[in-house]
């Protein structure tokens, strides 16, 4: 790589247009580099941030070998909220890491900015996969958040991006009033938040939601009906598969790979027939996506899969997540009574918290 003196001269040299190979050096600094890095950062127009930041997010979803993350955490803390929501875009592989979490709860909560508000929901839905179906992370690290989530799609003053977002969080949660929040979506005027319900009844992958997803695949909105496409293959409804049939000869190329997707997803004779025949097809696209398809529909009925079990210290994690639970709620439940016992029980627990603040 180059010098990163070299970098900063062209990220600064707001007059050339940036060349995306350049940003590739962005990738895995140093940290005599990124402070380097971040001293200059703020010395760029907004102009130039966004773009550095909106062709890192393209970058690190083309490939995945590429680390931004630590430019993409220095953008959260940017002071264009446009950079701060790309940033929380850029980091949409993070789902496990407690600290990001907390950071992305801090931003839904306190960002002035509805658009960061309604991206952060997005990144906490992540966390809550993670916490309440995979149980791969303390559900105790995610539970205020849950709540907060909870708070603002009810709130009618809330802006209509961050109740929508909010919800389709939630979908990825046990929640025992998530149906009525649906149902309670899915009704509104407004499509916007229509198409977040759907999207929410296919994270729960329940089969309850099946009249709905039916009725939205018939859609006059194509945007109403790729949702109900992708909630039909999370769910894996059989009924649908003329449906999705009929949609992908109707040549929506969005709708299309969806549909194609969800076949492989629900399965059964008919959709293993459909996917054959698009794939021996002459459209050489969606013939590879329909292999694809075949290709999971083969682990799915066969009984396979590609997921390797994770090792995990659940335990540390838990406490962690405990620590830092106590600590939320003293500070938003006024939990008085908590912290007495706290001192009780530890009397050193203050400076250990006071320590784990200074780390976060």
């Amino acid at each position: 790589m180059p010098s990163v003196k070299t970098l900063i001269d062209h990220l600064k040299d707001e007059g050339t247009p940036l060349a995306i190979a350049r940003l590739y050096w962005l990738s895995d600094l140093s940290d005599e580099e990124f402070a380097r890095v971040a001293q200059a950062w703020l010395t760029l127009s907004p102009s130039r941030r966004r773009a550095i930041i909106s062709h890192l997010v393209d970058i690190s979803e083309e490939n995945t070998e590429v680390d931004f993350g630590r430019v993409f955490r220095m953008a959260l803390s940017d002071p264009d909220p446009e950079v701060r929501a790309m940033a929380i875009d850029g980091l949409w592989y993070e789902d496990h890491d407690l600290h990001l979490m907390r950071r992305f709860f801090e931003l839904f909560e306190q960002d002035p900015a509805p658009e960061v508000r309604a991206r952060a929901a997005i990144g906490l839905g992540r966390y809550f996969y993670n916490a309440c179906i995979m149980e791969q992370i303390p559900l105790s690290a995610v539970q205020p958040a849950i709540e907060a989530l909870r708070q603002a799609f009810y709130n009618p003053e809330e802006p209509l991006e961050v109740r929508r977002r909010a919800l389709e969080a939630l979908g990825n949660t046990l929640e025992p009033d998530l149906p009525q929040m649906i149902e309670r979506a899915y009704m509104d005027p407004d499509e916007r938040m229509r198409i977040s319900a759907v999207f929410a009844m296919g994270r729960t992958g329940e089969a309850r939601w099946t009249p709905y997803v039916m009725e939205a695949l018939r859609s006059p909105s194509p945007a109403v009906r790729y949702e109900a496409v992708v909630a039909a293959g999370e769910i894996g409804i059989r009924q649908a598969v003329p449906l999705l049939e009929r949609l992908i000869q109707e040549g929506d190329a969005e709708i299309q790979e969806a549909a194609i997707w969800a076949l492989g997803e629900i399965g059964g004779p008919r959709a293993r027939e459909i996917l054959t025949g698009i794939a021996q097809g002459e459209d050489e696209d969606l013939a590879m996506l329909a292999e694809e398809a075949l290709e999971e529909l083969e682990l799915l009925e066969g009984g396979e899969t590609l997921m390797p079990l994770l090792e995990l210290d659940l335990e540390a994690e838990e406490e962690e997540a405990e620590d830092w639970l106590m600590e939320w709620e003293r500070e938003h439940l006024g939990l008085e009574e908590l912290e007495g016992e706290e001192e009780k029980e530890d009397p050193d627990q203050e400076d250990r918290d006071h320590e784990q603040r200074n780390r976060r």
